[in-house]
């Protein structure tokens, strides 16, 4: 029976989380909420990029993949081995600061807060999450 694969229960800083299960069947139907992204990877290698909607797992939306599993194994029916890292696409408020002082031993401090948002979730999961579990 096909499983679906979707992050329930996303914490308020959550900007990234791996579904802990490595083994994806065809078939399988991958949930993405309107404010995230799903990233499909094999061997480390990212093969596409889900935004919001119900898709079910098939060798028509990751050509690429099948194609290649299906050369290996034979057929396009067998479970494989994916990553599929979801990231968060809304807005995060972070904050920086930092206190010294100067020569004179005058105390200086700063301190402020900035918002950001993923635009990229593959690049984002190429350059900043890597093989982490989660981030937030």
């Amino acid at each position: 029976m096909p499983k679906v694969i979707q992050w329930v229960g996303a914490r308020e800083g959550d900007i990234v989380w791996r579904y802990p299960i490595d083994e994806v069947e065809w078939g399988s139907t991958l949930v993405v909420e309107e404010s995230q992204a799903a990233v499909f990877l094999r061997d480390g290698k990212a093969y596409d990029v889900f935004r919001a909607g119900r898709h079910t797992i098939t060798t028509a939306n990751l050509p690429l993949l099948g194609k290649i599993l299906s050369a290996i194994t034979g057929h396009d029916r067998v479970p494989f081995k994916a990553t599929v890292i979801f990231v968060s696409l809304k807005q995060f408020q972070g904050k920086f600061g930092a206190q010294g002082q100067t020569r004179e031993l005058a105390p200086l401090k700063f301190f402020g807060s900035f918002w950001f948002r993923v635009a990229e979730p593959n690049l984002f999961v190429q350059e900043v999450v890597g093989s982490q579990g989660a981030y937030s």
